[in-house]
């Protein structure tokens, strides 16, 4: 998994802020698998801290998620959760969809019974 963190209008990510990112992006990355990229990008506007997150998998999809908070700790932790929440959503449809070959046996069993 490669992972770019990126910082937006004089928005310094110090090394906490990095290690951070990384171990809750980690977590993630235990539970779902198929993650090949990862772009978070930090930003502080007015008052508000904003951390958002670009996560493409190898199945062709791309999971995007925008948290802001009081503190960028916060807007890291919250965009960790609303991450974890569309990743298990991502993983039940996987384990959910039918193959291919299913689908055709099926057909084919509907197409007999018409015969």
């Amino acid at each position: 998994m490669q992972l770019n963190i990126t910082a937006r209008h004089n928005t310094k990510a110090s090394d906490s802020v990095k290690q951070r990112i990384t171990n809750k992006l980690k977590k993630n990355e235990s539970h779902f698998s198929h993650i090949t990229n990862i772009q978070v990008t930090i930003d502080k506007k007015n008052n508000s801290e904003t951390a958002e997150a670009t996560l493409h998998l190898d199945t062709g999809r791309e999971i995007f998620a925008k948290a802001s908070g009081g503190n960028l700790y916060a807007a890291i932790d919250s965009l960790s959760n609303k991450i974890n929440r569309q990743l298990q959503k991502a993983k039940s449809k996987i384990k959910t969809r039918p193959s291919d070959s299913a689908k055709r046996s099926q057909s084919m069993l509907d197409d007999e019974a018409f015969a």
